[in-house]
């Protein structure tokens, strides 16, 4: 019975994309355009006969007005469509809590070996560009934090954030990616902290309102929308005014996205709703990237916002210094 309605779904959704991104506007101008030079070239002298040019420009006025009643037409079906999704979602909202708990029975080890055999940034293309965007956020004059780093395929990108951060779930993963990832000078210069989903701040024991860029890539993907939510609202707290945050996240508003669900491996979340939670917590959504949906066998979604306020630091750059024996 479910995987009809799942089926249902992931082909309405599918609609809903074609349907959503329909646009009269360019069309209406185009056709006001055309029928603007015609009135225009039947103007350039002043023959008539029984009154034809008024008439011309009063069908034109009448073809105007029926595009706009379609456009309002159409703006109410979209918004019908919209609603006839978010009511089959709720089947959806349910899985995704028991693909939340199966996950976090699972072993830090058992999550990375996961992650490494269905890399949600195994695509060159799109791994390149997460990663130019990345860098983007990143800077030696401020503080970075990367949320479970995984196999360190990002971290690469943001050890000159300085200080640097690590924060990962589980103790024994995070002290063996330690060891293995950083070398001597590198482990005593980072800061490393465990988080818990349970906490209703989950990030507390990070440095407050201090931190320019947070980094969650493949993190919020097998989390619910009620853990995310408190995650957000930590990032919130631990981030400068002009910080910011690039999370990726399972974008069930593609059928990928659905069918991740399907596979019990993501939690159900969609664009509109991370945008507007993100809103409502006070942050400045700066951009929504959503890439290889159609293309690659793993699309990927990511938002990219901003604490309000603008960074600051009287610091220049990373302080070095060398001990030389006299």
């Amino acid at each position: 019975m479910f995987e009809k309605w799942l089926k249902k779904l992931r082909t309405i959704v599918k609609y809903n994309q074609t349907v959503q991104s329909i646009n009269m506007d360019d069309m209406r101008r185009s056709i006001n355009s055309q029928l603007s030079t015609i009135s225009t070239n039947l103007n350039t002298h002043k023959f008539d006969t029984k009154q034809i040019k008024d008439s011309i420009t009063g069908k034109h006025l009448e073809i105007l007005q029926i595009l706009e009643d379609i456009d309002l037409d159409l703006n109410t079906f979209k918004e019908a469509l919209k609603t006839e999704v978010k009511d089959m979602e709720i089947p959806y909202y349910l899985k995704s809590e028991k693909i939340y708990k199966r996950h976090g029975k699972m072993s830090g080890q058992d999550k990375r070996t996961r992650l490494r055999e269905s890399s949600l940034i195994g695509n060159k293309e799109a791994k390149e560009l997460l990663i130019s965007t990345i860098k983007g956020y990143v800077s030696s004059q401020y503080a970075c934090c990367q949320l479970q780093p995984g196999y360190g395929d990002i971290t690469d990108h943001i050890l000159h954030g300085s200080p640097l951060y690590i924060v990962d779930e589980d103790n024994t993963i995070l002290q063996e990616f330690r060891a293995s990832y950083f070398n001597p000078i590198m482990q005593h210069r980072t800061n490393f902290y465990t988080m818990k989903d349970q906490d209703d701040d989950p990030l507390y024991k990070l440095p407050q309102g201090q931190i320019g860029a947070v980094v969650a890539i493949d993190v919020f993907n097998f989390k619910t929308v009620a853990v995310i939510t408190k995650y957000l609202k930590s990032i919130y707290k631990v981030l400068r005014p002009g910080g910011t945050t690039i999370f990726t996240f399972n974008n069930c508003d593609y059928p990928k996205g659905i069918d991740k669900v399907d596979d019990m491996y993501y939690c159900y979340t969609t664009e509109t709703e991370m945008k507007s939670i993100c809103i409502d917590i006070g942050f400045e959504v700066y951009k929504l990237v959503a890439h290889g949906y159609d293309e690659l066998e793993n699309g990927i979604s990511w938002l990219e916002i901003k604490k309000p306020g603008e960074l600051s630091t009287i610091r220049q750059a990373q302080g070095l210094g060398q001990i030389k024996q006299l």
